[in-house]
């Protein structure tokens, strides 16, 4: 099953850096308004890394990482570790809630061999842009999100006497708290290895980085006569957290639809009528309220010109199952987001899933406020706002052996950028 090993991990230099200086989200998340942020913030930001604006970001990024490292801006760990990531942070509710996992490196398994499974499914034009990168810096500069199952708490209880000690980083990012430790134990980093031996696991973030390095450990075998398996090129650095972590939470994603030729609100609004209960509201916190008490699969529609907002519930009379016309399975057709996209983004409103796909018509925003903002001031036709994926769906879907549409679920918080990275070098 995964085998997972300590490595030498590469970190900032805190006496040369301010650690808060040189953090940045993940770079698929990193919006150009942001980027350009971020390369003010410091010269040695990591964003120049993972989402280079220079003409050629991939050997920029490979210059950049050789000359900190000569310099000491980043420096390896003299030894291997497993590195151990608490994030503390506000739930929905106002909680301050901790999210814990560890850092290791993860031998890469095809997916067929159910160890590592994936939830959802994936597009080459980001396959092809983090292929580049890998080959240009042979380096894994961000972390795979990956959950596991441990009801009783085994692998926290090995990790959580770290706590209490000094940690290797401590940085808040947008109102998130990092703290990452380094493990050197080889007796608790031996029971850890022993404990995950039996588990899957299950990619909840980074699918796109996670086929890259398949990708790339097997051109780098094919030009490796001597290939004998313990090569770096064979692991990929991953975060582990407990599918049963307290502070495991999946944020909506909200849908912004813009651009079609000939839309009428109304027209569409009639369509939506045939197959779904409507509920008209005048407040957004009254509608967002129904969205999030709905037991059944629901979305709310915001509209361009339309004063009201709309509750739209499938009737008891309407299938999913026969609706959704794909060959997939039954629990990927029950979900809220595939509803949405094969019924009602390609079916009534004409959107092709190429379409879907190239994101022509479609943009994400985790904000439902943005999704407002963006129909009331016409950047957009209309939005439709979602309620999160339950993590028992997610689950259930990636055991059997499927994947949801793209952006099906926002784990949150995100997993930042900069705190450990991996250089694949002997």
């Amino acid at each position: 099953m995964p085998n997972i090993i300590p490595f030498r991990g590469v970190l900032y230099d805190p006496t040369k850096v301010n650690i808060d200086d040189v953090v940045a989200p993940p770079y698929d998340v990193i919006s150009k308004a942001q980027q350009e942020k971020l390369y003010e913030r410091h010269p040695y930001n990591v964003v120049r890394l993972i989402l280079g604006k220079e003409e050629d970001p991939y050997s920029s990024a490979a210059e950049y990482s050789n000359e900190w490292m000569r310099l000491g801006i980043l420096a390896r760990d003299v030894q291997p570790a497993l590195y151990v990531l608490c994030q503390t942070f506000r739930d929905v509710n106002g909680r301050n809630v901790s999210r814990k996992g560890f850092i290791a490196l993860c031998q890469l398994e095809e997916f067929e061999k159910k160890i590592v499974l994936p939830h959802e499914k994936t597009l080459s034009k980001p396959r092809e842009d983090r292929l580049r990168l890998f080959k240009a810096t042979n380096s894994n500069f961000s972390q795979v999100f990956s959950l596991y199952s441990d009801s009783k708490n085994h692998i926290d209880r090995v990790v959580n006497g770290l706590s209490k000690s000094q940690p290797a980083v401590d940085v808040v990012f947008e109102n998130v708290h990092n703290n990452l430790w380094r493990l050197h134990d080889p007796v608790a980093i031996r029971q850890i290895r022993d404990d995950m031996q039996p588990k899957q696991v299950l990619i909840a973030d980074g699918h796109h980085r996670y086929e890259t390095a398949l990708t790339y450990r097997d051109l780098m075998r094919s030009q490796n006569p001597s290939h004998d398996g313990t090569e770096p090129y064979n692991y990929v650095m991953m975060f582990f957290t407990n599918v049963n972590d307290e502070g495991l939470v999946i944020y909506p994603t909200h849908r912004i639809v813009h651009s079609l030729e000939m839309f009428d609100a109304k027209a569409c609004l009639e369509k939506l009528r045939e197959h779904f209960i409507v509920r008209e509201f005048k407040e957004r916190e009254a509608l967002l309220m129904a969205l999030s008490a709905s037991s059944v699969r629901s979305f709310g529609v915001l509209l361009a010109g339309e004063s009201s907002f709309f509750l739209m519930t499938l009737k008891p009379t309407s299938s999913a199952m026969e609706l959704v016309k794909e060959d997939v399975a039954p629990e990927v057709k029950e979900l809220d987001v595939t509803l949405l996209h094969s019924v009602v983004l390609r079916d009534i409103l004409g959107i092709s899933v190429e379409a879907q796909e190239q994101k022509r018509n479609i943009e994400y925003v985790r904000d439902a406020a943005d999704a407002f903002s963006a129909v009331e001031t016409k950047q957009a036709q209309l939005a439709f706002l979602m309620n999160p994926t339950k993590i028992e769906q997610v689950r259930a879907i990636a055991t059997g052996g499927f994947t949801m549409p793209q952006k099906s679920t926002y784990f949150y918080p995100k997993l930042l950028s900069g705190l450990v990275l991996n250089m694949m070098t002997q």
